[in-house]
């Protein structure tokens, strides 16, 4: 028996490896896979494509992350804001709206901005105070937002032009976009807000088990009120950077975004040894992302095959995750 035991141990702790570093061995064998198929991928001008790619997703989905760390990322029970993809995109349009009226930036994106933090509001308090199930409540909202972008927009291209926006959508820092440098100021100031600071302490202590946390002192309901506040700032922040790269707003854009604001922030738990939500997982998976639309681009795949393999890695994530966190409990 111990003979067995014996074999059978390292074949187990293997498998274990293998799971806490699915994240990073998926990224490695991506980016090889498409390093070997296309003599593009690798060249800087793509890798700063790739960058410039991933930034706006990114941002919104280091705001997701913030929500699943503290709200806990089971599928049904946990935190979850369907709605925020939705959340940019009435931003950007009621920003691109109100320039196309005459309004100045400045008058147009505070009145979008101050919109999309009072659906973050909403948000907290339909799942803090009335106690609905993230879920539902978010999905209401989402649909919400869908009828009243349509109705600004009335399915139409809003064009605008401003200098300002021209400059963020063009200039560049030491060779690399302005947007990029939101996307890494952005995840750094989470990462630090969540992974350094009393209040990411309290927000993880939340999402792991909030009974407990409420025993300990923490205010459970403040500190998961204020993930959906920062959610909605990302979204605010992203939704100028999508203005400006569009020079304007496209209908149905948050439909568009949120497959892929579920895919990075669930992934981000796969790049965590506790398998836990996290920004700088977060961060990772966007560029996993990026680079997974980039590369598959160049390689002339089907956009269809794309959302397939999309949804495949979104199950893949939950469940490493589920089967990680029922070994640790």
């Amino acid at each position: 028996m111990s003979s067995i035991t014996g074999v059978l141990r390292p074949s187990v702790i293997n498998i274990r490896w293998l799971v806490r570093y699915s994240g990073y061995i998926g990224f490695l064998v991506l980016a090889v896979y498409f390093s070997l198929s296309s003599p593009i991928f690798l060249t800087g001008e793509n890798l700063i494509n790739i960058l410039r790619q991933s930034s706006i997703l990114g941002i919104v989905a280091c705001g997701f992350t913030a929500i699943l760390i503290s709200g806990g990322n089971h599928v049904i029970r946990g935190g979850i804001d369907l709605s925020l993809a939705n959340n940019l995109a009435i931003t950007t349009t009621a920003t691109a709206f109100l320039l196309s009226k005459g309004y100045s930036l400045a008058t147009a994106f505070g009145i979008a901005a101050t919109g999309s933090l009072v659906i973050g509001l909403i948000n907290a308090f339909t799942v803090v105070r009335l106690k609905v199930s993230p879920l539902l409540g978010t999905l209401a909202m989402m649909y919400l937002l869908q009828g009243i972008e349509l109705l600004l927009s009335k399915t139409k291209v809003i064009n605008v032009t401003n200098p300002a926006l021209v400059f963020l959508a063009e200039e560049k820092l030491i060779g690399i976009p302005i947007t990029v440098w939101v996307f890494f100021a952005v995840a750094f100031l989470l990462h630090i807000l969540f992974s350094k600071s009393v209040h990411g302490n309290w927000a993880n202590a939340v999402g792991g088990n909030p009974q407990a946390a409420l025993n300990a002192g923490i205010n459970v309901d403040l500190v998961l009120a204020s993930t959906y506040v920062i959610a909605a700032v990302t979204a605010i922040v992203a939704s100028l950077l999508v203005t400006a790269r569009l020079s304007g707003s496209v209908p149905g854009m948050g439909d568009i975004m949120l497959l892929d604001i579920l895919l990075a922030g669930y992934m981000s738990a796969i790049f965590s040894h506790l398998s836990i939500p996290n920004i700088q997982g977060a961060f990772l998976s966007s560029l996993f992302v990026g680079m997974l639309v980039n590369g598959f681009t160049l390689i002339n795949v089907s956009t269809y095959w794309v959302y397939g393999i999309k949804g495949t890695l979104i199950l893949l994530a939950v469940s490493v995750t589920a089967t990680q966190q029922r070994r640790l409990d």
